[in-house]
């Protein structure tokens, strides 16, 4: 099965749905034949287990869902939207452009599982498992391609909440509105997840490590997974690398959550969290924010967000793990951004994928309420670079739709490090 490759001109839709995230949506024209590779998904039922609280499974296991390539966005299996070699173009303050080009690694040592954020606009609660080329397929490939340099993608499709669902545009069910864990949408979203997520440990390598990677919903799918599954595990543990949970609610600054993980303190850490909620250093979280704070459980006993006062939630500063520093100190990042058409337009750029070096600088702020990365642009809103950043700024997300694609670069120069302190590990007799 072949899908081409999303690309070109990126646009981000924004939609706020407080706890699974304001999630951006790449916008981009693709060939992928969604008839005839996903036609016989949509059909397909299955009773799923109740979650257990020690990963086991039976030898063998084989989901009737995500044994089939057309459930996954990307399977090293198929040649899909992860599988490509991505030309970049960096553009200097100067007006400098030079490009390169970064390869896939034809022969990867370590997998990631990545779960996409908020991105269908299917007009139902839950949305179904047919993938569309400029929702699911284009946020995939804007946001976890590029991390096939170091590693086999599995991106599976999945039973989100959908965009209308999060953001009121279509009724829900009384026990469905607030959409966090233990509600009915997220637990139905979830069930997918899990289920992905145990066929691909029960089909690959014994020794195999894995990265997870998420964004917004995508990393509220993936905390949970790490809760109930992971955390609980030593198979599990053994085999996890590290966990990229980016633009997340529930993760606060000493990660404790979990019982085994912690935060990364260094890069070759393994077996820790890099997570951030991004906000402009001078524009930092609203009073009202959703981002940059961690809502606890105890919180989602409300019926409906009208019933939700700032001053009655529990919560505290969201973790943030600087990428290129993993300290407080304020450092250059490594953004790598789908090109816009202004960019083109202005420095005559034909590559899919654009950096900026000198342009981008970040530092993990955390006061009494939030805990995020405070972004700084060096340069003025006149500069097209800049102005490809700024806007996707919003009042209340900060850059949300930007916290992968901001450090990309340093996402996947620390994944390469902790797959090598990974590899290093379990070659030890």
């Amino acid at each position: 099965m072949r899908r081409a490759s999303p690309y070109a001109t990126a646009v981000f839709f924004l939609s706020l749905t407080i706890s699974l995230g304001a999630c951006g949506v790449w916008n981009n024209p693709s060939n992928f034949d969604e008839e005839s590779s996903t036609s016989n998904v949509r059909s397909q039922t299955i009773d799923y287990p109740a979650a257990e609280t020690t990963f086991r499974l039976p030898q063998d296991y084989r989901s009737a869902i995500y044994s089939r390539p057309e459930a996954w966005l990307c399977l090293p299996s198929i040649d899909d939207i992860c599988g490509s070699d991505h030309t970049t173009t960096a553009i200097y303050a100067d007006g400098k452009i030079e490009e390169t080009v970064a390869h896939k690694n034809p022969d990867p040592l370590i997998d990631c599982f990545y779960i996409y954020p908020t991105a269908s606009l299917d007009m139902s609660a839950n949305s179904d498992l047919v993938p569309d080329s400029e929702e699911e397929l284009a946020t995939a490939w804007a946001q976890v391609s590029r991390y096939n340099e170091v590693c086999d993608i599995y991106a599976p499709v999945y039973r989100q909440r959908t965009v209308p669902a999060t953001s009121g545009l279509i009724e829900i069910p009384a026990d469905d509105s607030v959409g966090g864990p233990g509600t009915t949408g997220f637990e139905v979203a979830y069930e997918d997840v899990l289920d992905a997520f145990r066929h691909y440990i029960a089909n690959s390598g014994e020794l195999r490590g894995f990265v997870l990677v998420g964004h917004s919903q995508g990393t509220a799918m993936l905390t949970e997974l790490i809760k109930r599954e992971i955390d609980t595990s030593d198979l599990l543990r053994k085999r996890f690398i590290a966990a990229h949970l980016l633009g997340g609610a529930h993760i606060s600054a000493r990660a404790d959550e979990f019982e085994t993980i912690s935060p990364c303190d260094q890069a070759h850490e393994i077996r820790c969290i890099v997570a951030y909620n991004t906000f402009f250093g001078s524009a930092p979280p609203s009073p009202e924010s959703w981002f940059g704070r961690t809502w606890h459980h105890s919180s989602w006993s409300i019926s409906s967000w009208e019933e939700l006062s700032w001053e009655d939630a529990e919560s505290s500063p969201s973790l943030c793990v600087n990428p290129k520093t993993f300290n407080a100190a304020r450092a250059e990042l490594t953004p790598l951004l789908p090109t816009d058409q202004t960019v083109k337009d202005a420095f005559e750029v034909t590559s899919s994928w654009v950096t900026y070096p000198g342009l981008v600088f970040g530092e993990c702020i955390k006061d009494q309420v939030f805990g995020y990365l405070s972004v700084e642009i060096r340069s003025g809103s006149e500069d097209p670079r800049a102005a490809h950043i700024m806007s996707q700024i919003d009042a209340q997300s900060g850059l949300h739709s930007l916290d992968v694609n901001i450090a990309l670069g340093d996402l996947i120069s620390t994944a390469k490090i902790q797959a090598t302190s990974y590899l290093d590990l379990v070659s030890k007799p």
